[in-house]
């Protein structure tokens, strides 16, 4: 996203203001020690929604009274600012056009602060439109007061725009707000939004798509659990209907079973003209004939189970005894040793040794028998699953004894109540009735609806998917990446990483967030195993260099905002400078000279690795603005002046009269009365 900050500033305790411009591309902000250059950064950050105030205790703490940002995204200008008096506010003004004549302590009026929470969406919201990013509903409901996940917000954007003091060239962390978990993981799952890949739509149809799936398989359990249930009143018309033919003395099926379940409702219509009483045949022995061959079934069934239950006790046993075996073995011990006496012949007195010699060899018997004992494979886990599947088979045959008994008792009482004078025909007539009520539980209009309904669904399920196809997030990523990547072998080959690590071939994931350098046979060199201070400078410059390349040509689509704060990123060269209290830069390099052992670099070439990277900086900028129109806004705080670039820019021209050696931020001081200044 377009973002140019025009100014940052302070409004001391006695209203007046102190700003510090900017402007586009490159900008350096130099000075000596405790000026205020590193509080930039942090009024920036506090100005952008930050909930802690980070700015340094000192002088700018002890006489800010208004901390404020004036910047324009995608040419609209805005100034937003924080009161330190007031924690949970921020001060949100938009301007058709800024002046910064007009920033004074009466601009900020109160009317302007807004609960800091609502400032930060409202801010974002010149950053994104998006309100939910939930994927799943399901998952929603499972939070605590089914909240909704968090959305990005513009405090995610700062991981990707300021690199502090502490960070510029640090080997452990790359990243902003990237020590806590959760923000890191928050700002690594919004990436896709920040980079256009995904949209609101998008999460939108994420949740239509888990809902209708959700219940395309509600309807599917419904229509298995109605075709099992379906399946059982089948298995059970077919006994009925054998039944009432029986009783009409009906032998040739003139409706079939297969037909009947196929079209319930018409096979009643059919049945009302085939039970009538001219249709009994009084003098047919169907009836007894279904007896006779129900009792066969069962005894058949009888004797099948009985064989079944010798069998599971035939088991039962062989566990029981493979159980006593083990036990038995793990008992058994082998001889150690074998006593023989010796024989001796009673007449002519000679000893005889074939009996040791047979107890040896039988010692030996013994010992492989007990290691083959020892070697057996178990059997009890297989006689276990035997047993298992016999047992379910006895299940299975006790079911369909109990049917088989169950539709013997029934003919026994229809034969009991005829005996009793019972109309035949109204036994007919009752079995009538018990067959039409299992038909009309075959539930077949249902499973029509319920197929309708599955089509329906599945079709709109169809729709969603392709819309969602075109929201190929993986792809994305991972292009992203080779694109980044590409832009790090070019931009690091003009930076002075060790020569191990020449020529630098850098590799990032939007996917994890790692970077690593990758060897010519493959190892990959993770940050914090690359030594030198050198090389984690030019690792994070070069990678966020990279990132903000690849946000200007994404042009509007991408939502992070094209700023970037360097913070002293020279301390590597120049690690004294926190000492830095000269009036001029020549002054202090002569200093750091005598700082250093003879066995150290010469700051000459310090410096002239110090003017590469500005350099670097200052061709980056200006290449981006001659390609794509605008470029990254790079504001740079550090202790290096007077530097000769190789690209003809000049120095002065970056600085633009933002050098403070004999001031600071706040300058002048304000006064607490005509006599005293503060210190």
């Amino acid at each position: 996203m377009r973002t140019l900050i025009h100014e940052i500033g302070v409004i001391d305790n006695n209203g007046n203001k102190h700003p510090v411009k900017f402007q586009k591309g490159l900008n350096v902000v130099t000075g000596k020690s405790s000026t205020g250059k590193s509080a930039l950064i942090e009024i920036f950050d506090y100005c952008f929604g930050s909930g802690e105030n980070t700015i340094p205790k000192g002088v700018i703490t002890d006489n800010a009274d208004m901390y404020y940002v004036a910047l324009a995204v995608n040419g609209q200008d805005m100034v937003i600012a924080r009161d330190p008096s007031l924690t949970n506010k921020a001060f949100f003004r938009r301007e058709d056009v800024f002046e910064s004549d007009e920033i004074d302590r009466e601009y900020f009026n109160t009317s302007y602060f807004r609960p800091l929470e609502e400032f930060k969406k409202h801010l974002r919201d010149f950053f994104l439109d998006i309100d939910d990013v939930d994927e799943s509903l399901a998952a929603r409901a499972n939070r605590r007061f089914n909240a909704k996940a968090p959305t990005p917000s513009i405090r995610s954007f700062s991981s990707f725009t300021l690199q502090h003091q502490n960070l510029v060239a640090n080997k452990h962390a790359l990243f902003y707000r990237f020590d806590e978990k959760a923000k890191r993981d928050q700002a690594i799952e919004h990436t896709k939004i920040f980079l256009g890949l995904v949209d609101q739509e998008f999460y939108h149809l994420s949740q239509e798509k888990e809902r209708l799936t959700a219940e395309v398989k509600k309807l599917e359990r419904l229509k298995d659990t109605n075709k099992r249930t379906s399946d059982v009143n089948k298995q059970k018309v077919g006994p009925v209907l054998n039944q009432l033919y029986a009783l009409m003395g009906i032998k040739d099926e003139p409706l079939s079973l297969e037909k009947i379940v196929r079209h319930p409702q018409d096979a009643k219509e059919q049945l009302d003209k085939i039970v009538v009483p001219e249709k009994i045949n009084h003098n047919s022995d169907a009836i007894t004939q279904r007896y006779n061959q129900l009792k066969k079934e069962r005894d058949s069934k009888t004797a099948e189970l009985r064989k079944m239950q010798r069998q599971i006790a035939s088991i039962n046993k062989n566990i029981s005894e493979e159980e006593r075996f083990v036990g038995n073995i793990k008992k058994f011990s082998v001889p150690q040793h074998v006593h023989i006496s010796t024989s001796v012949c009673p007449f002519c007195n000679t000893e005889q040794d074939s009996l040791q010699e047979s107890a040896v060899r039988l010692k030996k018997a013994i010992s492989k028998v007990s290691g083959n004992l020892a070697q057996a494979r178990p059997m009890k886990a297989k006689f276990q699953s035997s047993l298992v599947a016999v047992q379910r088979e006895t299940e299975l045959l006790n079911k369909e004894l109990l049917a088989l008994s169950k539709e013997i008792e029934d003919v026994e009482a229809t034969e009991e109540k005829i005996a009793k004078n019972k109309s035949l025909y109204e036994s007919v007539i009752m079995q009538k009735a018990k067959l039409f009520a299992l038909l009309d539980n075959l539930n077949i209009a249902d499973d029509a609806d319920l197929e309708q309904q599955l089509k329906a669904l599945i079709k709109q399920l169809k729709s969603i998917n392709r819309d969602l196809g075109k929201y190929d997030v993986q792809r994305g990523l991972e292009d992203a990446s080779a694109t980044v990547n590409e832009y790090m072998t070019e931009i690091g080959s003009h930076f002075e990483f060790e020569a191990s690590y020449k020529p630098i071939n850098l590799h990032f994931s939007f996917e994890t967030f790692d970077l690593y350098h990758l060897t010519s046979d493959g190892e990959k060199i993770y940050l914090r195993s690359m030594g030198s201070g050198a090389n984690w400078l030019y690792c994070h410059v070069t990678l966020f260099l990279a990132l903000h390349k690849y946000f200007a040509e994404l042009g509007d689509a991408c939502a992070i905002p094209s700023l970037l704060f360097l913070d002293q990123p020279t301390q590597v060269y120049f690690p004294n400078f926190n000492r830095d209290n000269s009036d001029t830069f020549e002054e202090q390099k002569e200093q750091e000279a005598q700082y250093r052992t003879t066995t150290e670099r010469a700051v000459d070439e310090d410096i002239k690795a110090v003017e590469n990277l500005f350099s670097q900086l200052s061709t980056y900028c200006n290449e981006l603005e001659l390609n794509n129109g605008f470029s990254p806004q790079l504001i740079i705080t550090d202790h290096a002046d007077s530097l000769a670039l190789s690209n003809e820019v000049s120095f002065e021209y970056l600085v633009n009269g933002n050098r403070w050696r004999k001031r600071g931020l706040i300058e002048p001081l304000p006064v607490k009365d005509e006599e005293t200044p503060v210190a």
